[in-house]
């Protein structure tokens, strides 16, 4: 039975995609103009910012990423309100998970300051026993280790957990550390022939229903 939900943030709690895609889009057109275009980096959102930077500082002949990491950081603290707008549903049904008494992580591949800003921001950080960034891991998703970082956290087993994202670096993040994968298809369907999920969910609220209605019946 699933006691255990790890939620990406971007793109599954937070409508922040194109906000995200934006800062990514301003950074690597400073350093690689012309270089990625809108509809790729898009294809990429939910990748693990480390990787996307060593691309750009590749294509621009940048030796040290952490220039590129500066800029995207600077971007990102002028606009940081766009990043920080809910989806419909997600505090309320985040609050009614946790009262149905299910643990609930944060696992991202965001940094943590802006991880943690963003969560204070939307008023939900208090619902999450644990947040595991790209800044607590070795490496981000599609690794398994985040995940495995936040069953830690949280003292669950893999078949006690559930990861909800929105692509598939969150689905083979959960297929490699042996957790049950939701994606929410907010932005619309999406599939890929290497990652498909265990369950797909078009909103917050079905999936919260379903949720609840499966802990009572001693299911899912």
């Amino acid at each position: 039975m699933i006691q255990a939900l790890l939620f990406d943030l971007d793109g599954t709690l937070l409508d922040s995609r194109d906000a995200v895609v934006d800062a990514v889009a301003f950074t690597a057109e400073q350093y690689a103009p012309g270089h990625f275009s809108r509809d790729e980096l898009i294809a990429r959102f939910g990748e693990s910012f480390d990787d996307f930077l060593a691309a750009v500082a590749t294509a621009a002949g940048v030796p040290d990423k952490k220039e590129v990491l500066q800029r995207y950081f600077a971007y990102v603290r002028e606009n940081h309100e766009e990043h920080v707008k809910l989806f419909p549903f997600v505090r309320e049904g985040l609050e009614k998970l946790k009262a149905a008494g299910f643990a609930m992580a944060i696992v991202t591949n965001k940094q943590r300051e802006f991880t943690l800003a963003g969560l204070e921001m939307a008023g939900i950080e208090h619902l999450f026993e644990a947040i595991v960034t790209v800044d607590d891991v070795s490496r981000g998703k599609p690794s398994a280790e985040p995940v495995q970082k936040a069953l830690g956290a949280l003292g669950k087993r893999p078949e006690q957990a559930m990861m909800i994202g929105d692509s598939r670096y969150d689905v083979l993040a959960a297929v490699g550390a042996g957790v049950q994968s939701v994606v929410l298809e907010w932005y619309g369907q999406e599939k890929w022939p290497y990652a498909s999920p265990d369950y797909r969910y078009a909103d917050f609220e079905t999936f919260v229903t379903e949720m609840l209605a499966a802990k009572a019946q001693g299911g899912k």
